[in-house]
């Protein structure tokens, strides 16, 4: 049996402070799990979608994935235009859009604090018609995806490489829990809790240290913007993306070992109606997780057992009390972590989330998390 060739068009921005937030299991890392399926995949990052031609030269795709569609927008760098949209759909029978954060379903209020988000949905929706399949972190937006466009729509919660799960993790360095995340929506209300003050901290950017951002940065310069509309550039390609790969897997090394130094990661209430990344990343680095209880998802609130793999909270009194007893209690801790680290690597490894993708294309039959 032939394996299946696969063309990934990666969204990158123009910018290391705009791009950090897409981490490498969101991002490059998804080649990981190409590889693991014995897929054959060339990568294009949208910067050098003008070369796409000269870059693929003359190679056919069975499947043309972009990921995602929320960077495919006009937004810091990652648009892919309607032309090369309707090139992308040339090359390929099946074409896959990865949605990674909530399209849909938000409130007024939501509304009002994200001007960009009415955008990004049009921007959104302008890639749908050159696709034949979406899958979304969301689950709320499988339905709207499919009453809209009429696209198989299925929804696959975040993933996380394997090869990255930590498994013998050194005691916490901090006897405290860790958020990492914008400020925003009364998040900074609750790191200012008086119950929170002394257990609950914001866990800085590991890349401040280091040359990353200001070698992506030149990467992604306005001079090497320039240079990659030219063909001239076809040689330097692929020291790019080895450039890119590197940047963005040693960050994430550096992410995971920064989530290690307190007795927990938090995640806060957020816009995004599923688990962020830096939940599943919180377990892949070896500490247990507390996360507000998203509201109205029961399928993303069964993907982890409450007390169990993780700590659900929806009050400050409530994560205090998770974080002390946390604290207190390193064999519970190390039971939470423990039965979350088997979980993602049975059911949420990279490597699995492509073989689910792959099964759902072919047979139309969704993944079950449990």
């Amino acid at each position: 049996m032939k394996p299946i060739k696969i063309l990934l068009v990666q969204c990158e921005m123009h910018s290391w402070r705009a791009a950090r937030a897409w981490s490498y299991n969101l991002h490059i890392g998804w080649e990981q799990g190409l590889r693991a399926n014995q897929v054959e995949f060339l990568t294009i990052t949208t910067p050098w979608l003008a070369l796409a031609k000269e870059i693929i030269a003359g190679r056919t795709f069975d499947q043309v994935w972009i990921n995602d569609l929320v960077l495919s927008s006009a937004r810091d760098g990652g648009d892919i235009s309607q032309t090369q949209l309707a090139m992308l759909a040339a090359l390929a029978p099946v074409r896959v859009g990865l949605l990674t954060e909530s399209i849909y379903d938000y409130t007024d209020s939501e509304m009002a604090e994200l001007p960009d988000m009415q955008r990004t949905q049009a921007e959104v929706e302008k890639c749908l018609p050159h696709l034949t399949h979406v899958v979304a972190y969301d689950e709320a937006d499988v339905a709207k995806v499919k009453h809209r466009c009429g696209l198989p729509c299925m929804w696959a919660p975040s993933p996380v490489v394997e090869s990255l799960i930590h498994e013998d993790v050194p005691p916490p360095t901090y006897n405290q829990a860790f958020f990492s995340g914008s400020i925003y929506r009364g998040r900074q209300a609750w790191l200012e809790h008086p119950l929170l003050q002394e257990h609950l901290s914001r866990h800085a950017s590991p890349d401040q240290d280091t040359l990353y951002p200001q070698v992506f940065d030149r990467l992604h310069s306005r001079p090497a913007r320039r240079l990659i509309q030219n063909p001239v550039a076809i040689p330097f390609y692929s020291v790019y993306l080895n450039a890119v790969r590197c940047i963005r897997k040693r960050s994430y090394v550096r992410w995971l070992q920064g989530l290690q130094s307190g007795v927990a990661v938090v995640n806060l209430p957020h816009f995004v109606k599923s688990y962020t990344p830096r939940v599943i990343e919180g377990m892949a680095a070896g500490r247990p997780v507390l996360s507000w209880e998203i509201p109205n998802r029961p399928r993303n609130q069964a993907l982890f057992e409450d007390g169990k793999e993780i700590l659900l909270f929806n009050t400050p009194e409530e994560l205090a009390g998770h974080i002390q007893r946390l604290q207190s209690d390193t064999l519970f801790a190390q039971q939470i972590t423990e039965n979350a680290r088997r979980r993602i690597r049975q059911f949420h490894t990279t490597d699995k989330r492509v073989q689910q993708i792959l099964q759902w294309i072919q047979t139309g039959k969704e993944a079950i998390y449990q």
